[in-house]
């Protein structure tokens, strides 16, 4: 029986895509820049691909931060300092707090009967302003991510530092729910917690035994928790 459940939250609770396309849009205009769709498309694939390579241990998140930018402006042919850039997308980012469709009911919903903790690499202050905008902050346990010790998911370690804090469940006893395959669910299974796996887009078939549940909205979570 399920008594905790770990949540993420960029693209699982609150629509980062949306929020960060506001946020960009807010920036370029800022430095004085032309922003197109073709932008965040830019922005989307060069963010994936750094936060891959955060996963693989490949770079640290201050590399990301220091490079994020500056590959975009390159990739896209603009001249323009990728630092301030930079620093306008994360302080900006705090701002806009756009919620994934039925995440607020969902959280409501869980909350009457489990245990509820955000399981996230995102930076914490950044996490509880957004989460609070969104109305979702009071249902929260607490906020999991460990930035201070430099732990990512999917590392193990990240998630046996969860269950430390989740004193009141054990690891049969706990589920995770996110929308990313490589960090929320292959992280979650290297611990053994239930993964429920929310496929946003409904066109992936995720690896066999990866992922407990699947569902294509956050209302179907309310068919298999």
């Amino acid at each position: 029986m399920i008594k905790a459940v770990l949540l993420d939250v960029d693209n699982t609770l609150l629509d980062f895509n949306k929020s960060a396309a506001e946020t960009i849009k807010s920036a370029f205009s800022e430095l004085g820049l032309k922003y197109s769709e073709g932008v965040f498309d830019v922005f989307l694939r060069t963010n994936d691909e750094l936060w891959r390579k955060i996963e693989e241990k490949e770079i640290t998140r201050a590399e990301l931060h220091r490079d994020r930018w500056n590959i975009i402006f390159d990739r896209l042919g603009v001249n323009a300092d990728g630092a301030e850039m930079e620093r306008l997308f994360l302080s900006g980012l705090e701002n806009y707090a756009i919620p994934v469709e039925g995440a607020l009911d969902t959280v409501k919903y869980l909350s009457g009967k489990y245990k509820l903790y955000t399981a996230s690499n995102a930076p914490y202050a950044q996490q509880v302003k957004r989460l609070t905008l969104s109305g979702i902050l009071p249902f929260i346990e607490k906020i999991l991510n460990f930035e201070d010790q430099g732990i990512n998911k999917p590392q193990k370690r990240f998630f046996e530092e969860c269950l430390k804090t989740i004193s009141s469940a054990t690891r049969e006893e706990t589920a995770i729910i996110g929308d990313s395959l490589s960090a929320d669910m292959a992280g979650g299974k290297s611990v053994g917690i239930t993964t429920v796996w929310f496929n946003r887009g409904g066109s992936v078939n995720p690896p066999s035994g990866l992922c407990d549940y699947t569902v294509n909205s956050l209302a179907e979570i309310k068919t298999v928790l």
